[in-house]
């Protein structure tokens, strides 16, 4: 009688200790993921559907003059070969992607050959990529370019590189 009461005593425990680690049902403030669902095509074999398309930046009006007005402003400040290093970078580092942003913290503006910009931008976007931008200047030292890149249409141009046409 004392192995039936203590073989009843273990089952219960054993069930109960099985019990805690099972998952709960949810509850109304449980939130379930949705679960992804295969439809049957091409013979037999499942075929996961396909997620909606992300939402695409187009090129309009404003990314445009956007992308004009941040190409000139950066140009304008890297095209100051008098200024002292330290103030040159300062003033255009909002501008610069970070990883420019790191060179260009080794660039000299004495050695910086442009001192005035003559004419531009000439945009030149990138063909089905309205992310990227290519800003060409006339300048004192031939032409020159800035590159510009956003991550999304509500995000703001920045500067990726800045060189001459040559380069």
């Amino acid at each position: 009688m004392l192995q039936k009461t203590m073989a009843a005593a273990a089952g219960t425990l054993l069930a109960l200790a099985c019990a805690a680690c099972a998952p709960a049902a949810p509850t109304a403030q449980t939130a379930q993921a949705p679960t992804p669902t295969a439809s049957l095509s091409r013979g037999d074999r499942a075929q996961a559907q396909s997620a909606p398309p992300l939402p695409v930046s187009s090129w309009d009006a404003a990314s445009e003059q956007s992308a004009k007005d941040t190409a000139a402003k950066a140009m304008a400040l890297f095209a100051r070969p008098r200024v002292d290093q330290r103030q040159w970078i300062t003033d255009l580092a909002p501008m610069l992607s970070p990883a420019y942003r790191t060179e260009a913290e080794y660039i000299n503006p004495a050695r910086v050959p442009v001192s005035k910009v003559l004419s531009g931008p000439a945009l030149k976007a990138s063909s089905g990529d309205p992310m990227t931008v290519k800003a060409v200047f006339t300048t004192d030292a031939g032409e020159w370019v800035v590159l510009l890149h956003r991550t999304a249409a509500a995000q703001p141009w920045l500067v990726q590189d800045i060189a001459s046409n040559d380069a």
